[in-house]
């Protein structure tokens, strides 16, 4: 049984006639006659009875022909459902992110997703980095945005932009600075000339104090500490209230570089290479909602 013989019984049914059910599916009369009774055959029950004229369903074929219709109509509705996934119109895109990063990347990608394909749903899952190796091996995410190295052996990789590190003042506190020893060619400043400044940062523990502490050793310096804070939003808040400086990547300051409260320094000590990039499985399916987000990524 498939669905066309479905869709001969139920035409046959609607005229009640071989020659005219025949000629509205555009096959010959014998050949409709012989699927009817290949189908009656295979079920072992009569489905028209054949004795008065026009002819007509027998009970099985009246219970046959519903259950026949709905079954079409769930097909109909599964290859349509089937060609909105094909489309990227549906479904579910899971990217696996880490939550800092998911804090100044995803909101806009998000809502331009959104935009685009109104309809699928976008699970971030936050996670470190080994929970975010893991999770990828295991399949669970269509993509990561993680920092590199990462074993591609069995991943792809797809680099993005280098995070860069920048020194955000409060203009208050720019006095502290020691400008006059900026360069002028270049723009940069030296953690050298920044040790009157109160700094905010994040726990021990963290990328970014680490990354903090190395730098203010290659300056030579001291840092004043004026405050730690558990998070880099919270760092953030500190600095647009005026209260201290801090270091933090570039692309987590966008609006602040638009600020007239707020300086944003490059610095002379440059070595952070944190190495973002979309990592995925070899060989992986990849939707085309998934694709539209790669790409924007690789344009940000």
């Amino acid at each position: 049984m498939n669905a066309r013989q479905l869709q001969y019984v139920i035409t046959l049914a609607e005229v009640c006639n071989f020659s005219q059910a025949a000629e509205k599916l555009k096959i010959s009369q014998p050949a409709l006659s012989k699927q009817i009774i290949a189908l009656e055959n295979e079920l072992g029950i009569k489905l028209f009875d054949r004795g008065p004229t026009p002819l007509s369903l027998t009970p099985a074929g009246e219970f046959f022909v519903e259950k026949a219709k709905r079954l079409l109509f769930e097909e109909e509705n599964l290859l349509k459902t089937m060609d909105r996934y094909k489309n990227g119109e549906s479904g579910t895109l899971t990217i696996g992110i880490a939550p800092f990063r998911s804090l100044y990347v995803m909101p806009q990608i998000v809502s331009k997703v959104k935009e685009k394909f109104p309809d699928i749903k976008i699970v971030l899952k936050e996670h470190g980095l080994a929970h975010l190796q893991k999770g990828l091996s295991e399949g669970r995410y269509d993509f990561a945005i993680m920092n590199l190295p990462v074993d591609e052996t069995d991943f792809e990789v797809i680099p993005l932009e280098a995070d860069s590190i920048v020194l955000a003042v409060p203009n208050r506190l720019l006095q502290l600075i020691e400008t006059e020893k900026i360069s002028e060619k270049s723009g940069l400043v030296d953690l050298a000339d920044c040790k009157r400044l109160p700094f905010v940062v994040v726990g021990q523990s963290q990328e970014m104090r680490k990354l903090f502490e190395k730098l203010c050793a290659k300056a030579n310096i001291e840092p004043n500490i004026f405050v730690e804070v558990t998070g880099v939003t919270t760092a953030r808040e500190m600095v647009r209230e005026g209260i201290a400086a801090t270091l933090l990547p570039k692309q987590f300051l966008q609006k602040e570089a638009k600020s007239a409260d707020i300086t944003l320094f490059d610095l002379k000590q440059t070595e952070y290479s944190r190495q973002p990039a979309i990592v995925l499985r070899r060989g992986q399916f990849v939707s085309k909602y998934a694709e539209f987000v790669m790409e924007l990524l690789k344009s940000e």
